[in-house]
């Protein structure tokens, strides 16, 4: 099949996407192989994505581990939801940030994926983080250079120890003084990938380019036409769960505030929210719509909470007592939110593979223990397009090398951009 104008491609853009248009609603395809073929893509396969996923204050030290790799990987407590993907994570121990990037609650967030300490004082300045030098070097590619979200509020003010809340509540860098703005509503999040209009919140993006969808439908192979159903039931989904959460927003608030789009947005319970996240960063992924995706899922200092873990408690308040089977509920928690999207992108076919199997997904925290920060909890999963093994233990507590930025040096370089250095490395990590 030739791509034509009426599907608003060229041969170029076909390598990465289709675009469907219709009054005001926009619909990026995922990788379709048959298109591409078509269009003779210089690309080789489907694209690499990054996301990196960040909670704060520590976890729960003694069910984080594992031991082993392949068949014989066994998995601690923290990880029983990883069970299913496994043979998808390297379980990486034994990293960390020189110096005092991370120590303290007050600036781990800021520092951990840039490798640099944020000043003190009120001279804001941090450095840029890994995913927004990414997003500058590469983010022309896609609509969005980058997807940058968030689960909690910022916090605002200086913390006692003299660094501004800033770091604190942003991951996230594009520059040393300027954080990049999450966005908090799923929603709105939502309507950013398919560019919505406020005139247009009630109504589906399927149905406004329904009849594109299924002229393309009848031109692409039986597995093209299978993953794009796939994808539509995906849209359908996320829209439904929006959709109940508008009616019950509306079923709290007055007449006058209906107009607004969102009325409120968030949804009551942070496993809600949490999920409508990963399911917005998957659907970026599989339609292309950017390759880079960011989000905070607690502050350093967090004050989320926990009603449905049975906690009463605040976030932070629990982090200090992280040996006690509390905390490790909590711990467990972060980690099910990222096994939910580990399987939602291993379960989305591209290729001869998976999305999952075209990206790398990190997810992180700053500290081991409060206040502890002699290394990072980290977990990576995907195989960014085959050039990482998975399904491995990795620990470098013994190794002559255990900067955290010299693994974002290898990200970066198995991202496709070859850095010199980053952070404080100059020395790409071997995994």
């Amino acid at each position: 099949m030739k791509p034509t104008a009426d599907h608003a491609m060229t041969a170029h853009s076909t390598s990465r996407r289709v675009v469907l248009k219709s009054l005001g609603a926009t619909l990026a395809l995922p990788w379709l192989e048959s298109l591409c073929a078509a269009a003779e893509s210089p690309e080789k396969g489907p694209p690499k994505r990054f996301a990196f996923l960040f909670f704060g204050d520590g976890v729960h030290a003694e069910q984080w581990w594992s031991k082993g790799s392949g068949s014989a990987l066994e998995l601690g407590g923290a990880f029983a939801s990883l069970e299913g993907v496994k043979d998808k994570v390297n379980f990486i121990h034994g990293l960390r940030h020189s110096g005092n990037v991370c120590g303290g609650h007050a600036k781990g967030a800021a520092g951990i994926l840039s490798g640099i300490q944020p000043n003190g004082g009120r001279e804001i300045r941090a450095a840029a983080s890994l995913d927004q030098v990414l997003a500058k070097r590469m983010g022309d590619a896609t609509p969005l250079s980058s997807l940058v979200l968030a689960c909690e509020r910022p916090i605002s003010g200086f913390h006692e120890s003299g660094y501004s809340m800033l770091y604190a509540s942003h991951v996230s860098w594009s520059s040393p003084v300027s954080p990049v703005p999450a966005e908090l509503y799923p929603s709105l999040a939502f309507d950013s990938l398919f560019q919505s209009k406020g005139s247009r919140a009630q109504a589906s993006v399927l149905d406004h380019v329904a009849s594109q969808l299924r002229d393309v439908s009848r031109k692409v192979s039986h597995a093209d036409k299978a993953k794009l159903d796939e994808y539509a039931t995906s849209i359908r989904e996320v829209e439904g769960r929006l959709a109940r959460l508008q009616a019950g927003a509306d079923s709290r608030i007055t007449q006058a505030i209906k107009s607004q789009r969102p009325h409120n947005g968030l949804p009551t319970q942070l496993d809600a929210h949490a999920r409508l996240m990963c399911d917005i960063i998957a659907l970026a992924f599989q339609t292309d719509r950017t390759r880079i995706a960011t989000m905070l899922l607690t502050n350093n200092l967090s004050g989320q909470v926990y009603p449905f873990l049975g906690l009463r408690d605040d976030h932070h308040s629990f982090s200090h007592k992280w040996q006690e089977k509390e905390f490790a509920s909590i711990t467990r928690f972060w980690v099910e939110q990222y096994a939910y999207l580990l399987n939602k992108l291993a379960n989305t076919q591209e290729g001869d593979g998976s999305v999952l199997d075209n990206s790398c997904i990190v997810l992180a925290n700053e500290q081991w223990t409060a206040h502890n920060a002699d290394r990072v909890p980290l977990l990576m999963a995907g195989g960014l397009g085959g050039t990482f093994k998975t399904g491995r233990t990795l620990d470098f507590e013994q190794s002559n090398n255990r900067k955290f930025s010299s693994l974002l040096l290898t990200l970066a370089d198995r991202m496709g951009l070859p850095l010199d250095s980053f952070g404080d490395s100059t020395e790409p990590l071997v995994v």
